[in-house]
């Protein structure tokens, strides 16, 4: 008596691993991107859902455990899965952009210190409020304003020159600036890496390289010459910082 054997069919992803079995009497009614491996008969191919694969076709955590090789099941290696439990690129990129980014607002929130006409050094913060105030007194003083009230951190107020004040806005603009040239170069690179390590040793602060060095050393160049510019109109000291 001729026995009606059953087909056994798999599904794959696009990284050709094993992701459903099926065949027998749960055999779709589209075969179109199924390839059948196996056929005969009993359980193993009439229920091959659950039967087919020993342990599984995926892990306890979802990882497909087996992959098609010239048109036959192999069982992945432990390297191969466990390289599957690393995020993807993508997700290990735009999380580390985000972290780059919230970095860069806590370092210029966190301001710097500012050297004085006088030699000496007092330190600021440069919050979105910070920025507002010393904003507002360097257009007072561009309109002629001789001297302003102000504080450093954690310091009583006091009455700025108009030098002391250039000196405060000169070094607080350009190290915003260069906080943000730096985390923009910083970017760059990170979207140019190639490996999740890579990329997940970024940390903020750390040395440019290359093309980004050079770029960097550029725009800093460029921006410091136009505060230096604006700051000479009014008579205000050096804004190198």
């Amino acid at each position: 008596m001729e026995q009606n054997l059953s087909k056994v069919y798999v599904l794959t992803d696009a990284k050709n691993r094993i992701v459903r079995c099926e065949g027998g009497y749960t055999t779709p009614a589209d075969l179109s991107g199924w390839v059948q491996i196996d056929e005969g008969t009993g359980d193993r191919y009439n229920l091959c859902q659950s039967h087919y694969f020993d342990g599984g076709l995926y892990t306890a955590d979802g990882i497909p455990r087996y992959a098609l090789a010239d048109g036959a099941p192999v069982l992945r290696s432990e390297e191969e899965i466990e390289a599957d439990r690393l995020p993807d690129l993508e997700t290990v990129r735009a999380a580390k952009i985000a972290e780059m980014s919230a970095a860069c607002n806590a370092a210029i929130n966190a301001g710097t210190t500012v050297q004085m006409p006088d030699g000496t050094q007092e330190a600021f913060t440069y919050s979105t409020a910070d920025q507002a105030n010393i904003s507002e007194m360097f257009m007072a003083c561009l309109m002629g304003a001789e001297s302003y009230p102000y504080h450093a951190n954690d310091e009583p107020c006091q009455s700025y020159t108009a030098a002391e004040i250039m000196a405060i806005y000169g070094t607080l603009s350009m190290y915003k600036t260069g906080q943000l040239t730096y985390h923009n170069q910083l970017k760059q690179s990170i979207n140019a890496m190639e490996t999740v390590q890579e990329v997940q040793a970024v940390t903020y602060g750390q040395e440019l390289t290359g093309e980004y060095l050079v770029a960097y050393g550029t725009l800093m160049q460029e921006a410091q010459a136009q505060m230096q510019a604006v700051i000479s109109k009014v008579g205000g000291a050096d804004a190198t910082g």
